[in-house]
């Protein structure tokens, strides 16, 4: 057996724990999930009866029902300035966190401990209680500035301005993901490069960066699931509604669920198209 044959086995084997779990935990409910979204759903007290209804619920979400395209259409909007901030935060404190200094162990943890401590409810109370907001950020300047945008942006913009504490917090994985990556890089490349005249701003751009583009595509997906799933989610919020509803019920709420999971799906295909090369080059 060949090296490649052998890590591509091992690559397996830690992907079959993953699939034996999907298969046992997630399959059901998620083929499920779609018969239901076929399917008018009505609650009976011992039993669901189902009325198929093909893919009406998925044009009545698309096309009939306004406050579906324009809650998902703004958080898009919000996601786009959130998961380049996250990421962008994200790499320049683990450049910093990467460097030697005293304390570098407890300056690391400091950082990571809101990914530990906060739990999705702590978050909400905070961002009600508008305690994730920083007071620059809300200056007349800035607003100014936010008002002039195009009324979907400003909205997004306005949002993200006001839990800017909050996205800070979602950048501890992501941190830790980018110095790994960083001292993935073989340091003898850092000493050739500066034996040949180049200074620590070029080895950041030729050698840093570029060494650790495949660390920032797993950084970059890990947001967007994060936050596409977390708890201050407006598109989940209004798919909870309908699944507590009994005039839309299951069934409505499926089809927004998929409508939503595809939309998802495109993004992240965007985001492998974009990173393809530096994928294949490492690969």
């Amino acid at each position: 057996m060949n090296i490649e044959t052998r890590n591509k086995l091992i690559g397996l084997s830690f992907i079959s724990l993953w699939f034996i779990g999907f298969l046992a935990f997630w399959a059901l409910p998620l083929g499920f999930s779609f018969f239901m979204s076929l399917n008018h759903v009505a609650i009976q007290t011992d039993r669901l009866d189902f009325e198929f209804v093909g893919f009406d619920q998925y044009h009545r979400a698309l096309f009939q029902d306004a406050e579906i395209p324009n809650v998902t259409l703004l958080f898009l909007a919000q996601s786009a300035i959130i998961i380049p901030v996250i990421v962008v935060f994200a790499i320049i404190m683990a450049l910093l966190l990467n460097q030697k200094f005293p304390g570098r162990g407890i300056a690391r943890a400091i950082f990571f401990l809101p990914v530990v401590l906060t739990s999705g409810n702590l978050i909400n109370e905070l961002t009600q209680q508008d305690q994730g907001t920083l007071g620059f950020l809300q200056s007349v300047t800035v607003m100014n500035m936010v008002e002039n945008l195009p009324s979907t942006w400003a909205v997004a913009v306005t949002n993200v301005l006001e839990g800017f504490l909050m996205v800070l917090w979602y950048s501890g994985v992501q941190m830790l993901l980018l110095i790994a990556g960083m001292q993935s890089i073989n340091p003898s490349t850092y000493e050739a490069a500066k034996i040949d005249g180049a200074n620590e701003w070029a080895s950041l751009w030729l050698i840093t960066l570029p060494g650790i583009s495949p660390f920032i595509f797993i950084a970059i997906v890990y947001t967007i699931v994060d936050q596409f799933t977390a708890p201050f989610n407006p598109v989940l919020e209004v798919i909870m509604t309908h699944f507590q509803t009994p005039q839309t019920g299951y069934g409505y709420a499926s089809a927004i669920a998929w409508i939503y999971f595809a939309v998802i799906l495109l993004i992240m295909a965007f985001v492998v198209l974009i990173f393809r090369k530096s994928l294949s080059e490492r690969t």
